[in-house]
């Protein structure tokens, strides 16, 4: 006879840094388990990867902070946060290091590419439907949870194709927790399903998706973005 475990999952009606606290009580109970290797935090600042670092404290899990690129410079007359990079104070990153966090802070994302860049003249890649996609699923927190780990196993931080906890929000704070199956980026969609990446669990997620900028998925589009590029 087969045995199914009933896990319970937490669903916000908003999503935002409001909901942080109650995300980092579902991946504490979810650490119980003792299956978990690595927590994977976005945190562009490093402020949500300490809260979740501070609870953890006692925890042997070690906990990776995922913040943004020196690409993101590029963005910062719109998001001050990540005017100058690294985006992490000195503070800051002095707690996450005494607390053993390791930060990510110089890889790429999905859409960090030269593809994706290629947007804004009417070319669609693959990974703005994967973006897309994960956006409608579980709104910006469930795509850049997913992002994160993919991120930090390319850089080897996190090892592939193992079970971590991956944390994430929209615009700050944190409103979804996933448990997944590392893997690296060119492996996400490989002909051996076991190098595949997985959401194996999902811990907590809004109900309504919203992009990081107040804009509902499916709003920010090629079309906006060309003509924003390319005035008429």
């Amino acid at each position: 006879m087969t045995r199914h475990a009933i896990k319970k999952i937490t669903y916000f009606d908003t999503p935002g840094p409001q909901n942080t606290t109650t995300v980092i009580d579902a991946v504490k109970e979810r650490v119980k388990e003792a299956d978990v290797g690595s927590i994977v935090v976005a945190s562009i600042t490093g402020e949500t990867a300490l809260r979740v670092a501070q609870s953890l404290k006692d925890v042997k899990t070690s906990v990776i902070c995922v913040s943004g690129c020196p690409f993101w410079q590029t963005f910062g007359d719109t998001y001050p946060k990540v005017r100058k990079h690294p985006f992490i104070n000195v503070n800051t990153r002095g707690q996450l290091e005494e607390l053993g966090v390791r930060i990510v802070e110089t890889v790429l994302s999905l859409g960090d590419t030269v593809e994706y860049g290629l947007a804004r003249y009417g070319f669609i890649p693959a990974s703005w439907a994967v973006i897309e996609t994960l956006l409608a699923i579980g709104g910006y927190g469930f795509k850049t949870a997913v992002e994160i780990v993919l991120m930090a196993t390319d850089c080897g931080v996190v090892p592939p194709f193992t079970t971590v906890i991956s944390v994430a929000g929209t615009d700050s704070g944190a409103d979804t927790a996933i448990v997944a199956k590392s893997t690296y980026s060119p492996c996400m969609f490989s002909e051996n399903e076991k190098q595949r990446f997985q959401v194996l669990e999902i811990l907590a997620m809004p109900k309504n998706k919203k992009w990081y900028d107040g804009v509902t998925c499916g709003e920010w589009n090629v079309k906006e973005l060309v003509g924003k590029n390319n005035p008429s």
